[in-house]
């Protein structure tokens, strides 16, 4: 009945309900389920009543299908190896061998044992795996800060190494790219029916309902229904004072009455819904008098996030489970590079297997549909209000509702790359020039032996260079 969720993949036997998919599926408008049709578990019942025989165990449901592609996908994703944790591993032994070398070297071929001591200790203090060690940590550790700060949850560094890989951006559409909620944009009706429609709809809890009550919510309301009834994927039938018969519903409903459309309507109709808008007709004493246009509306910095990630040379797509014509009507309003409409959970994960032969994917999403693309993505980013499972699966979690956190989070990751490397070469540098004057090798051209204490304050300012270097993330606007 209205309001609960499908436990289990089943086949409805007996009445018809409409069903919120969009969480599985990505479908922005309720599918409706009658006798015969499958569902799937996850669905929630926005209106009518089923009564449903289960097809398969609870193991083998598409919900926990789902949950098993994700931890496949977990399974298989490969880890960046830290270069820095290995060079670290090998560096004080060696660092040990060279001051006894050093020690050598000073007293074989100089016969000076206080320069050999001195040498080979200063080689010892001089050398810095701090600076190593520090070189990604650090750098990490200001990412994460300043992402958190900016309304960005970094839940796996690796994508900062990651980043400068990706060739493709890939979003999810319902509750991504468009608001995931249907509103009116036009209607075509007379201002003074208007007040009968707002009472009438007020009654029902369905999603076009509350769309309609919505944008009537400035009209007055009528206190005239005498009789309501809803017919379940249709619409409802009302009457008001004198028996006056009130349809407001698709085209379906108006047929079930005998009412057919004019050749202008069914032309705008037919246009409109090849934009994935809904048309829901208001019919008073058996005559179609207008109606409702309504849609999942596309967010308003959407244009401006695609725009700029096309500037800077990204491949930019649209994968959802909603309908080819709402999904296309998208791809040509944003100018999209490419599109895939229809798309089950399953083959959202395949399109990004094949994305990914040819350069790295960033997918973005929100449902409970998107979570095996997100979780098989190089870069996996949930957005804010999306599902448990979309948030788990995800690399990042975008914790405020603004698509423009995409292009900070990409500037962001980007910029502690260049940090990053920027410190494990300094580190390097410094190790490779650092060591050899320590140990002497300035001594035979300039009488230049480093003393130990100088070794040591070079040691602490290369580990504070590093630390410096990190904290321009923090400091730094990526707006």
């Amino acid at each position: 009945k209205e309001g609960d969720k499908v436990p289990i993949d089943a086949i409805v036997v007996d009445g018809k309900c409409e069903l919120d998919n969009s969480a599985i599926t990505g479908e922005s408008l309720p599918v409706l389920a009658e006798k015969g049709n499958k569902i799937f578990s996850g669905g929630i019942v926005k209106s009518g009543y089923c009564k449903a025989k289960a097809i398969t165990s609870g193991k083998e449901a598409t919900i926990n299908q789902i949950i098993n592609y994700i931890l496949k996908a977990q399974s298989q994703k490969p880890k960046i190896s830290k270069l820095a944790d290995k060079i670290v591993y090998y560096f004080v032994p060696s660092i040990l061998i060279i001051s006894i070398l050093v020690f050598n070297i000073w007293y074989i071929f100089a016969d000076n044992l206080q320069n050999a001591i001195l040498a080979s200790i200063s080689v010892l203090i001089i050398a810095c795996p701090c600076a190593l060690g520090l070189a990604t940590p650090i750098a990490v550790v200001s990412t994460v800060g300043k992402s958190a700060k900016d309304g960005i949850l970094l839940k796996n560094s690796d994508v900062i190494e990651i980043i400068n890989k990706i060739k493709y951006v890939v979003f999810d559409k319902t509750g991504t790219i468009t608001e995931g909620k249907l509103k009116v944009s036009s209607s075509k009706l007379d201002k003074n029916v208007l007040p009968i429609v707002k009472e009438i709809v007020s009654k029902s809890s369905h999603p076009v309902s509350k769309a309609i009550l919505e944008f009537l919510e400035n009209t007055s309301q009528t206190n005239l229904v005498e009789n309501f009834k809803i017919e379940t994927g249709k619409g409802i039938v009302a009457s008001i004072s004198n028996n006056r018969k009130v349809l407001l519903g698709n085209e379906k409903l108006l047929k079930d009455y005998n009412l057919e459309l004019t050749e202008n309507l069914k032309n705008n109709k037919e246009k409109l819904s090849k934009e994935g808008k809904l048309v829901v007709f208001l019919a008073i004493d058996n005559k179609v008098d207008g109606y409702f246009v309504l849609e999942d509306k596309i967010k308003n910095d959407a244009k401006k996030l695609i725009n700029w990630l096309k500037n800077n040379g990204f491949k930019v797509g649209i994968v959802s489970g909603d309908t080819k014509n709402a999904v296309e009507f998208v791809k040509n309003n944003l100018n999209l590079d490419f599109a895939y409409g229809e798309i089950l959970p399953k083959e959202k994960g395949e399109v990004i297997k094949e994305l990914q032969k040819n350069g790295g994917v960033m997918f973005i999403g929100d449902g409970i549909n998107d979570a095996v693309a997100i979780k098989l993505a190089d870069v996996g980013v949930a957005v804010y209000k999306g599902t448990d499972l979309a948030k788990e699966a995800g690399d990042v979690v975008l914790l405020i509702d603004k698509l423009s956190l995409v292009k900070e989070l990409i500037l962001l990751l980007k910029f502690s790359n260049k940090v990053v490397k920027q410190n494990l070469l300094w580190a390097y540098l410094y190790n490779v020039i650092g060591i050899p004057i320590a140990g002497g090798a300035l001594y035979p051209f300039f009488g230049i032996l480093l003393k130990p204490i100088f070794a040591g304050l070079a040691m602490a300012f290369s580990s504070i260079s590093v630390v410096l270097n990190a904290i321009r993330i923090h400091i730094k606007d990526f707006k």
